[in-house]
C-alpha cells in the first residue's frame, strides 16, 4: 500500500532537514512512499507576481505548481531520491527498490486532470495541501501524512484548521474522502507522527 507525504515548502530551510525527514519516512519502511513537496517561498514569489501583474487565476495556478518543481529537485539532490510523474513508473521503481519517490506534480496533475475529468480548482484556494490530498485520493493511498512546521490542530476539524490557515480552503473538500490523515510537526524537538483525521468505518 502507498502512503503519500506532503512536505511543507517552509521546511526546506530547516537545518538537518534530510535527517529529520528520513526519520519520518523510516517509520513507513514497509509501505510504498510517495513524497509531494510544497511551494513555500517559491510559490510566494508567484503570489507576488500575481498581485503585482494581475495574473489570471489560471496562469497563477500553473506557475505556482511549476514552482514546486524547483523544490522537488532540491530534495532530489539532498536525499538522492528519484522522481516520477505517474503510477506506472512508481510501481516499476518500487519493485526494484523500496526507496521513497518524489512526485513531479506539474506533470502528474496535468495528465491526471485530463484523464479524470475532475480538475482541482485553478485558484489560490487550492495549494499543495490539496494537491497532496487529491493525489492520495486518486492514487489511491491508504494514508496522507502532512509534514508541517506547526503542531497538529488537536481536536480540530479540517474546516476549523482551514479557517486558521493550517491547511488551504479547498482541503476539507477532499479530506472527507480520504481514509486516514496524519500530522507531523518537523520543527518539534521530538518527531512524532500523530493521527489527525480518519474516515475508516
Amino acid at each position: 500500500m502507498t502512503v503519500v507525504f506532503k512536505l511543507g515548502g517552509s521546511l526546506l530551510t530547516l537545518p538537518g532537514l534530510e535527517v529529520k525527514l528520513q526519520t519520518v519516512l523510516d517509520q513507513f519502511s514497509d509501505k510504498d512512499r510517495l513524497i509531494i513537496i510544497g511551494g513555500g517561498a517559491s510559490a510566494n514569489v508567484v503570489r507576488d507576481w500575481s498581485r503585482i501583474h494581475q495574473l489570471s487565476d489560471e496562469t497563477a495556478h500553473w506557475l505556482a505548481i511549476a514552482s514546486t518543481d524547483l523544490n522537488r529537485q532540491f530534495i532530489e539532490t539532498l536525499l538522492s531520491f528519484r522522481s516520477v510523474s505517474n503510477r506506472e513508473d512508481a510501481t516499476r521503481l518500487w519493485s526494484l527498490d523500496s526507496s521513497p519517490l518524489l512526485l513531479d506534480c506539474n506533470r502528474f496533475v496535468r495528465v491526471e486532470e485530463a484523464k479524470s475529468g475532475e480538475p482541482l480548482p485553478h485558484n489560490w484556494h487550492m495549494t499543495s495541501d490539496s494537491i497532496a490530498a487529491w493525489t492520495a485520493l486518486r492514487w489511491p493511498a491508504e494514508e496522507l501524512v502532512l509534514i508541517k512546521s506547526v503542531p497538529m490542530p488537536v481536536n480540530m476539524t479540517d474546516l476549523a484548521a482551514s479557517d486558521r490557515d493550517l491547511v488551504d480552503p479547498y482541503f476539507p473538500q477532499i479530506a472527507k474522502d480520504l481514509r486516514k490523515i496524519s500530522w507531523c510537526n518537523l520543527r518539534a524537538p521530538r518527531i512524532v507522527i500523530e493521527p489527525w483525521l480518519s474516515n475508516d468505518t
